[in-house]
């Protein structure tokens, strides 16, 4: 069984975190220091702190869209609600009224929530927690960094979460009041009765993966050129 999510205020290690004197920081505010920032990831902490952190390139980006795709095509398939990409975030606040917004790579937010949102809910970052919620793991971050985001965000009240780790080629599967899943090297992912019907296909993945671990080894001794 799982504890109570850490939500400190600090950012996770690699981060700045930038809090003195900012005071509360609208949507309005957030999106218009993203716009003039475009290639870092911008969140806000329990405090709300600005969180900086460069946003995910090399393969990272590849997978992100692989993922999102299929999440993309089972929606408009049938699945409804809304498909969201990294750029998308959530301002969320817990029962005891902490607050962060936070930016997962993929994300989904199912039908019967957006039917009881208001146009402001839905206005630059929404202002509620998402149904479904994908991270990834490049081989330069921590796998711990990513487990504790991923904790924040099912204490926040995410419903299913998959922490994909594209250096062990694994997956954490994140479930409400229970201990994360480990699948090993999984051919395909179950949306379960929350996505349901989904189904992704992990062989793009994981080639990609393969694909970025490879040409990350050393080239072997006596074969540099010239």
């Amino acid at each position: 069984m799982t504890t109570t999510a850490p939500v400190a205020a600090h950012p996770l290690p690699g981060m700045i975190r930038l809090g003195c004197g900012l005071g509360a920081i609208s949507d309005e505010d957030l999106e218009r220091i993203c716009n003039d920032n475009p290639g870092w990831q911008i969140e806000i902490d329990a405090e709300e702190a600005l969180v900086i952190n460069a946003r995910p390139y090399g393969v990272v980006p590849d997978v992100c869209t692989e993922i999102g795709a299929q999440v993309g095509n089972w929606r408009v398939s049938g699945g409804g609600g809304r498909a969201r990409d990294s750029s998308a975030g959530y301002r969320m606040t817990d029962a005891d009224g902490r607050t962060r917004l936070l930016e997962p790579d993929v994300s989904w937010v199912s039908p019967e929530r957006l039917a009881t949102a208001t146009r402001e809910d839905v206005r630059g970052a929404m202002s509620f927690n998402p149904d479904f919620v994908v991270e990834i793991r490049s081989p330069s971050d921590r796998l711990r960094d990513q487990q504790t985001k991923m904790d924040i965000w099912m204490h926040y009240g995410v419903r299913l979460g998959w922490l994909v780790d594209l250096d062990s080629c694994n997956v954490w599967i994140y479930r409400p009041d229970q201990d994360p899943q480990l699948l090993e090297r999984p051919a395909t992912l179950d949306g379960e009765d929350v996505l349901v019907g989904l189904e992704v296909n992990c062989a793009e993945i994981w080639r990609l993966a393969d694909e970025a671990n490879q040409s990350a080894l050393p080239s072997p001794p006596g074969r540099g050129s010239g």
